[in-house]
């Protein structure tokens, strides 16, 4: 339909892109076509997401034209851009910017929701200065602020918790690795009884659409996304329970961290800002739940139920990280 918004939703095939696409045209496909961008339009996820009605194009975040071409119509933006694609702050940094001022040209953009982090340098009393994809976030943000004050004023902030699916895909760092005697081992440089904010990535689709329905009453706002708090040493037993897996947790120093990341042949750089990273997931619960921040119970519609650590166990094919 022409009388229809168009939205904008980059990283379409990734972990908040993909939810959120499809969450879009199921609910509310009344009011807005989707334009789905990734970088190759030819895969899977990407066919997918053209079957169920998206307009997909094909964009490289690096390249200003392809961006300008992506963008182009746009009522609407869901940005979004990784770290880990380039393991580069400043790869990340550049395009985020290319993005922005793309973002700031479009005469009819009425919202721009930003998929950020917390600036981890204020965590803890400053402890944290290394947490590169925390840095780079906070970076976009100060971009925003600084040199397109007209698209801040009406850009939401977007943080999604830790994700389930961490386990799965960044298993060595995030994750249960199996040790010399087969037993599956989370490893973090913090007590068992931590208790660190987590989300099923599927769940970030229904907040990013109830952010783009509420519309200019979160302009300005950061909304949060997590759906429940077990310590670090429950979810390893729910795990261990649910899947018949032999695991348990393990509290070692930020030192013992950052030598078995060492050993996996990560840079120094990058061995500093995972174990920064994983540290400050103990000061994660204070900075989520903040009432600055607009919580989920706030936003989530009637009748949508979290996705809870159980659940995602339960769903969750371990085969590639158990080696079945």
């Amino acid at each position: 339909m022409a009388d229809k918004k168009l939205i904008v939703i980059l990283g379409a095939t990734g972990s908040q892109g993909g939810p959120a696409t499809r969450y879009i045209l199921e609910n509310l496909s009344d009011t807005y076509n989707v334009r789905a961008i990734t970088r190759d339009p030819t895969k899977p996820s990407a066919l997918a997401l053209s079957k169920l009605g998206a307009e997909v194009v094909s964009a490289n975040f690096s390249d200003v034209e392809s961006v300008k071409h992506a963008l182009s119509g746009a009522n609407a933006i869901f940005a979004i851009t990784n770290f880990w694609d380039q393991i580069s702050l400043d790869t990340e940094v550049s395009q985020a910017h290319t993005i922005n001022e793309a973002a700031s040209q479009l005469p009819a953009l009425e919202h721009y929701i930003l998929s950020s982090l917390a600036d981890g340098r204020s965590l803890a009393g400053g402890k944290f200065q290394n947490i590169l994809p925390y840095n780079a976030k906070a970076y976009v943000r100060d971009d925003l602020v600084k040199n397109y004050p007209t698209l801040w004023a009406k850009t939401t902030e977007i943080f999604v918790a830790f994700y389930f699916q961490n386990w799965v895909k960044y298993s060595t760092v995030l994750g249960p690795y199996k040790d010399a005697d087969g037993t599956f081992v989370v490893s973090m440089p913090f007590p068992g009884s931590t208790r660190v904010p987590c989300s099923d990535s599927e769940d970030s689709g229904m907040a990013i659409g109830e952010i783009l329905r509420g519309g200019k009453s979160f302009f300005g706002k950061q909304v949060v996304l997590y759906s429940e708090m077990h310590s670090e040493g429950e979810r390893v037993r729910i795990w261990a329970n649910e899947t018949g897996i032999k695991a348990r947790f393990e509290q070692v120093s930020p030192e013992e961290h950052s030598g078995r990341l060492a050993s996996y042949g990560f840079p120094p750089h990058i061995v500093t800002a995972t174990t920064e990273l994983v540290e400050a997931l103990q000061f994660e619960e204070d900075a989520m739940t903040s009432q600055k921040h607009v919580q989920p119970r706030e936003y989530i519609p009637a009748g949508y139920k979290l996705t809870s650590w159980v659940e995602y166990v339960r769903k969750e094919d371990w085969s590639p990280l158990v080696g079945a």
